[in-house]
């Protein structure tokens, strides 16, 4: 029987506020951009870069630095590696954080409020267990705060505190560790097939692939059934 339930954060639970991601690039475009990419180049540039990070997570098992995601950025708009150092980077990160707590997520779709409201209730202990990329989980820990959530959770495991991501047994081993649990009680629900679904299952865990953005409690609950 399940007795908790591991969420992913992002596209599982919440999802980037529109504007965000525009604001960012118009931000780098207006302080780091010596070459003066358009915005829309700009976006390419952190997209790929975050890809290539997401990737590199998922093989080694390890976490990218978000430092180092920064200073890969800032190669590709142009800047000599040997003048990228930590203060610049820091104040990059300062400034981009700012403009998360301004635009910050959404929730993925109306049902994800009740559904942790009822889960709660229903006695199931619960927590964050999230691939980190530019967006620390320190600043993450107090978007769930802000976002009125944050108490739905028992704990949190971010990839950037703990060196480890999706989809590598070490991460999963967290979760274990701190649920207290056996590995057949507990439930992992994310949206990537590989480092969600493949890695609990993996590692022991029951586990639920979301490929459905309108996900309700339903679609939770019947899995919970199959698993009674």
């Amino acid at each position: 029987m399940i007795k908790h339930i591991s969420f992913d954060l992002w596209l599982t639970l919440i999802k980037s506020h529109p504007d965000f991601k525009e604001r960012r690039a118009k931000f780098l475009g207006k302080e780091y951009n010596p070459f003066d990419y358009s915005v829309k180049t700009i976006m390419e540039i952190v997209q790929s870069v975050d890809k290539v990070s997401d990737r590199l997570n998922e093989i080694t098992g390890k976490k990218v630095a978000t430092e180092e995601m920064y200073r890969r950025i800032l190669v590709r708009l142009g800047y000599d590696p040997i003048t990228i150092n930590g203060d610049l980077i820091n104040a990059i990160k300062l400034e981009v954080n700012d403009l998360f707590m301004n635009y910050p997520p959404l929730f993925l779709n109306e049902s994800i409020l009740p559904m942790l409201h009822i889960l709660k209730n229903e006695g199931y202990s619960l927590n964050i267990s999230s691939n980190t990329g530019y967006i620390e989980g320190y600043t993450m820990t107090a978007t769930l705060a802000n976002m009125n959530i944050a108490g739905y959770f028992d704990f949190c495991i971010f990839s950037d505190e703990i060196g480890l991501s999706k989809p590598s047994s070490g991460f999963f081993e967290k979760v274990y560790d701190q649920a207290g649990l056996e590995k057949r009680e507990v439930l992992h629900v994310g949206d990537n097939f590989k480092a969600d679904y493949e890695g609990a299952l993996r590692y022991g865990f029951k586990a639920l692939h979301i490929n459905n953005q309108q996900y309700t409690i339903n679609d939770i609950k019947r899995h919970l059934q199959k698993n009674d």
